[in-house]
Parts: structure tokens; C-alpha cells; sequence
């Protein structure tokens, strides 16, 4: 590939004061989100965040840059001193009028401003980690497309849950885009889908509407100009959602711009083996096991909801990382 390839990981350590005491001085406005989308969980960090830095050292030398985004914070183990990587405060690329924000998804709307993003680039939540080799292809293809793995599957309606913002998503993809040109362009039944995709749609194929799209929560290939193209033609849209502190059923959220790539057909099929989600509410030997195993060149390794023993899995998610990963990398003091 002759294009370079950025990483992009957004990071909040919600144990530190000031920015605890400046997120209380705006908490009223998290409204019925609140309890869950809003709560303490949706900011805990585990003590796993420098593991991410090895895997891409080791797994992904090959990247451009690397764009730690932050709310004035930096871990205390980061060096900072690497030429691959850039700490971006949030005032340094979103606009003043949305700022201060706790909510991801404004905080994604907007990463398309970050000064010197290259066009082809990669976002990571930061429990994204990669667990063995990637290379640029398992991203974008030769030709500069994002790579996905998709299906039809309909919205969850889950309180609490991400499907007010996959409605809000499908409605602006749905009005630019008719269901017969979502499913011509959208490649679904590509043998790389793989068998369970290309059975979930079949199953909703013949619904009278497009109910949306499968989301395995991997990291997304993105290219900044369909964020652009996003802002120019549904700037009000957007707007909406960067003003809000917190994250509300009115956002959109970083998969419209994916779901759009799709529904345009500018993407190209990815391999469905490349990773895998999974939950700390279940975690134990098996999850610890398969980290250390390499099976998946990535594992989004998900917060749980109903953790028993919180101090014991974050020691054995932290040991496993850690035989997976034991030696420090560059980007560490």
C-alpha cells in the first residue's frame, strides 16, 4: 500500500479529580442515560491501557501515527517522546462551543479535524486490543477502501443500549440510500461475510425495510473525507450530537460514517475471522487463556454490567495481558 495509515485511540481515566469534579459540574445534563450509557462504568479504566500501546508496537509496526486523544490527561507511564506519537487534547481539534465533552460519540463526530490526520486511519477504543499481527490489508484494501464484515440484523431496543443511536444512524443512511441500492452496493453475500452473516441475511432480506446492519465492535477503518461529506450534508445532524455532554438518544455515533460506507458500496469485504468481542462479565480462565493464545489478531474485550469480583478480574485481565505482552514498549517511561 502507498498510503500511510494512522491510529486514532481515544482515552479518560475516570478515577482523576478534575476531571471527576469538572464531569459533576455538567451531570444533570447525562438525563435518563444516567444510569448506565453516563455511569461510573462507561468511564473505568481497568490499568490495561498501556497493553494497548504493546500490541500495536509489536503487532502493528508498520502504522504512521498514532493520536492519543484526551481530555487533559496523559497516563502516567506514557512517553511521550516517540515521533509515532501524538497526545490531541480535545480543545485542539473540536470546536469551542461543544467543549467541555464526556460523551464519546460528539468526540468522534469531530475526529476528522485533528490536525494532520491522514486520509486512511483507524479508530480504536481504547478496549481494543490487538492480540497478535496485523497488517495494513486486514484495515483498507489496496485501493484505499475500508475493509468490514457486515450483514443485515435488526436494531436491538435495549435500554441503555446503542440503538437509538443505530436508528438515528439508519435514518439519514435509509434517506440518502433506497433498501434495493443498500443491498446492490452493500456485498452481502460475499463468501468472506462469512456462513452466519450471509444467514442473517437471509433471514431479514425480504422485510419490507432495511433494519440495519450487524456491528461486531471491532476497530473501524475510516476515511476522513466521508466524515466530511457526513458534516456537509447533514451538518444539523451532527451539530445535535456534538452539543451534547453526554451521550443522548439524539446521537448519531462513529458508525453512521461505517454504515454509510456500506450502503454506498465504497468498502471492501473483510475476512470475519480477524477478532472477536467479548464481555468481562464472563470472564475467567477461558478468556485469560484465549488472549495469551493469539487466535484473534484482535479482541474488544468489553466492560461488563455485572461483574462479581472486580479487584480479581482486573488482576488476572492485567496478568494475562501481561504474558501476552511483558515487555515494555517505546511508548513507555
Amino acid at each position: 500500500m502507498e498510503f500511510p495509515i494512522d491510529f486514532v485511540v481515544t482515552w479518560v481515566d475516570g478515577s482523576d479529580p478534575e476531571w471527576i469534579a469538572k464531569k459533576n459540574q455538567y451531570s444533570t445534563q447525562a438525563g435518563s442515560y444516567k444510569k448506565s450509557m453516563n455511569s461510573q462504568k462507561a468511564y473505568r479504566d481497568w490499568g490495561t491501557f498501556k497493553y494497548w500501546f504493546r500490541g500495536v508496537e509489536k503487532f502493528a509496526p508498520w502504522v504512521n501515527h498514532i493520536y492519543l486523544v484526551t481530555d487533559n490527561q496523559i497516563p502516567t507511564w506514557l512517553s511521550v517522546e516517540s515521533s509515532k506519537l501524538i497526545v490531541v487534547d480535545h480543545k485542539d481539534f473540536i470546536p469551542n462551543s461543544y467543549l467541555p465533552t464526556f460523551n464519546s460519540n460528539a468526540i468522534e463526530a469531530n475526529i476528522h479535524r485533528i490536525k494532520g490526520l491522514s486520509e486512511h486511519f483507524v479508530i480504536f477504543n481504547d478496549d481494543m486490543y490487538l492480540t497478535s499481527a496485523v497488517k495494513p490489508d486486514d484495515f483498507f484494501s489496496n485501493d484505499g477502501l475500508p475493509k468490514y464484515n457486515t450483514a443485515i440484523n435488526p436494531v436491538v431496543p435495549q435500554r441503555y443500549g446503542t440503538g437509538n443511536f443505530q436508528i438515528n444512524n439508519m435514518e439519514i443512511v435509509t434517506s440518502y440510500f433506497s433498501k434495493k441500492e443498500i443491498i446492490k452496493n452493500a456485498k452481502l453475500f460475499s463468501y468472506k461475510q462469512g456462513i452466519k452473516n450471509i444467514l442473517r441475511t437471509l433471514l431479514y432480506i425480504k422485510s419490507q425495510f432495511f433494519y440495519g446492519f450487524y456491528e461486531d465492535h471491532l476497530p473501524y477503518p475510516m476515511l476522513k473525507s466521508t466524515i466530511e461529506k457526513i458534516w456537509n450534508i447533514e451538518e444539523s445532524t451532527m451539530v445535535t450530537t456534538s452539543k451534547s455532554k453526554f451521550r443522548s438518544k439524539t446521537d448519531t455515533n462513529l458508525w453512521l460514517f461505517k454504515y454509510w460506507q456500506i450502503a454506498s458500496g465504497k468498502y471492501s469485504v473483510r475476512g470475519n475471522t480477524i477478532g472477536k468481542l467479548f464481555s468481562l462479565d464472563n470472564a475467567d480462565n477461558n478468556l485469560w487463556n484465549l488472549i495469551t493464545s493469539e487466535k484473534y489478531k484482535i479482541m474488544c474485550i468489553n466492560d461488563g454490567m455485572d461483574i462479581k469480583d472486580t479487584g480479581k478480574v482486573m488482576t488476572d485481565f492485567n496478568d494475562s495481558l501481561n504474558r501476552l505482552l511483558p515487555e515494555k514498549c517505546s511508548f513507555e517511561i
